[in-house]
């Protein structure tokens, strides 16, 4: 405001002293014209009373002129046609000789050519600005009047001083006048400066102040209801922003807004949570990023125009929609990896079941057809293929029983009947003797919102898969919690699976492996990864320390 204040001041003041300096020069140039032009005729009144004195005598003329001069203020100089001084007033007769010669004089050499001449200069005699009139007093001579040049000089300096002072007194009544129209100016502008100031910093205690300019006050009160409006507009925006941004964040999708430059203008924590850097708001996920994989997953994205797509990323697939809307482009983004496994294990869990009863009813319609075409077999022979015809049956019993374990756990989902508390599981859970021995390890120390038999189930099939294949004595058990989920691990002593087969224990039916001592049809290791699934969790297997495998699984709880 002090800058605002000074430019007024200034576009006051200045205009005001321009004219005022104007009128001080054009009236001291006046002044020192009308003192001139009067001095003039002095000196011309002068030159006439004395050029009225006659004498023959010409020391007698002399002695006219220097008692004339000395009774006034004015310089007598006689000039012959020559311009040689023979007298002056103001100088010794002895000097008269040194004298320049004075037809180089403007008045002299007028005054020679008959004509009457008014000049203003300083004297190279006295050193002093002078005023010179110079005309014939007869044909032998010219007549010089010459004002005192003490009196000019004064004149000048007189003039001078009354202008300095009157200068000086009426600058500061301009500026004192420039100053008070100034501030009742700029006053009502400050105060609406400081209404709007006050406002754009959000001033809480600021009081509407009262300005008298009417313009100004309509302008302050305007000023003051569009801010309160806008706060209102702005407090409801970021209410909705927030709201907004809220639902975004608890979408299990990630979801993404592109503007015309294909520049991310909003995302929410799901995407940033997915693709990391990738999603950085102000950014183009194309151009901006160094992950190639990433790029070229968003360049299929954003060049794709609409509807729906699926693409795959770093072993994830994902289910995209996109959406035009005027210039920008809406994108959700679903990671469908687990449902997309899901289905390809279904589809294989089928074909293998199909494929693994084969096996038992081969051997039942074989050894019953064996009976029915031999009336005459022996007892111990027939006996042999009626226990085949158990054993088949049996072992299609168990597939059927295990079959129909899946298709609960597809068709009815998860129901907690009873929550999960892992040490009243592990005291109810009963094997057959194989000789092993099971070491529990048990850090859990509350319920989990998981369906108990589900656990003793995923327990009972490792812990039996592990007895059945493992060659070491010791089956070791730990169960745990980390970051908020169920950890089951089982651990035997080997033989190892190969690397090759570990990615697919639990997809296909395990019944023979030239790195296991025995072999089975594989649905118990099917179901624990089954379960795991409908849990949100994973099951998988490496090789551990001991030189054998450890199964591990992973359980969420149910909300």
């Amino acid at each position: 405001m002090i800058k605002y204040f000074i430019k007024i001041f200034l576009k006051i003041f200045m205009p005001f002293m321009a004219i005022f300096a104007v009128y001080v020069t054009i009236s001291y140039n006046a002044e020192i014209k009308n003192a001139e032009l009067s001095y003039k005729n002095i000196l011309k009144t002068y030159y006439n009373l004395v050029s009225t004195y006659k004498s023959d005598d010409f020391n007698e003329t002399k002695s006219f002129f220097k008692s004339a001069a000395l009774n006034s203020s004015i310089r007598i100089t006689l000039i012959d046609m020559q311009g040689n001084v023979v007298f002056d007033s103001s100088v010794d007769e002895n000097k008269l000789s040194t004298l320049e010669n004075h037809l180089t004089r403007k008045e002299v050499e007028q005054a020679a050519k008959g004509h009457e001449f008014y000049d203003i200069r300083k004297s190279a005699t006295t050193g002093k600005y002078s005023i010179y009139y110079a005309a014939l007093l007869s044909d032998k001579y010219i007549l010089r009047i010459v004002s005192d040049g003490d009196i000019f000089h004064n004149i000048y300096s007189k003039a001078k001083s009354d202008i300095i002072l009157f200068l000086s007194v009426f600058s500061c009544f301009i500026f004192l006048v420039s100053l008070y129209v100034t501030y009742r100016l700029s006053l009502p502008v400050m105060e609406l400066s400081r209404v709007a100031k006050s406002i754009s910093e959000n001033n809480e205690n600021f009081i509407m102040p009262k300005i008298k300019d009417k313009v100004m006050s309509d302008a302050a009160a305007l000023i003051y209801n569009i801010n309160r409006q806008l706060t209102r507009e702005k407090s409801l925006l970021n209410m909705e922003r927030h709201i907004l941004s809220s639902i975004i964040n608890h979408i299990d999708e990630a979801v993404i807004l592109f503007d015309h430059e294909n520049k991310i203008v909003k995302s929410n924590f799901q995407a940033y949570s997915i693709f990391n850097g990738a999603v950085t708001e102000g950014k183009n996920p194309v151009t901006d990023n160094k992950d190639y994989e990433s790029a070229v997953f968003f360049d299929n994205i954003i060049h794709h125009e609409k509807g729906t797509i699926k693409s795959i990323l770093k072993e994830n697939m994902y289910e995209i929609y996109i959406r035009n809307m005027q210039k920008y482009r809406l994108v959700v983004i679903r990671d469908i990896t687990s449902s997309a496994d899901y289905e390809d294990f279904k589809a294989e869990l089928t074909a293998n079941i199909a494929h693994e009863i084969k096996t038992p009813v081969a051997i039942i319609m074989g050894a019953a057809e064996t009976l029915i075409n031999d009336d005459n077999m022996p007892a111990d022979l027939s006996k042999k293929f009626l226990n085949k015809i158990y054993s088949g049956s049996n072992r299609l019993n168990n597939i059927i029983n295990q079959t129909l374990e899946l298709y609960r756990l597809e068709n009815t989902g998860v129901f907690i009947e009873e929550k999960a508390d892992i040490s009243q599981i592990i005291s109810n859970i009963v094997l057959q003797d194989t000789g092993k021995k099971i070491v529990y390890h048990n850090n859990t120390n509350r319920l989990y919102n998981i369906d108990s038999f589900h656990v003793e189930m995923i327990l009972t099939n490792l812990i039996n898969n592990a007895c059945k294949y493992s060659s070491g004595d010791i089956i070791d058990v730990l169960i745990h919690e980390k970051n908020g989920a169920l950890i089951i691990e089982v651990a035997d002593m080997g033989p190892k699976i190969a690397e090759k087969e570990r990615d697919r224990i639990f997809e296909r039916f395990y019944t023979v492996s030239k790195s296991r001592s025995n072999s089975g049809f594989g649905l118990g290791l099917s179901i624990v990864k089954h379960t795991a699934f409908m849990y949100g969790g994973k099951a998988k297997v490496f090789e551990n320390d001991n030189g054998g495998n450890t199964f591990k699984i992973t359980l969420y709880e149910r909300k």
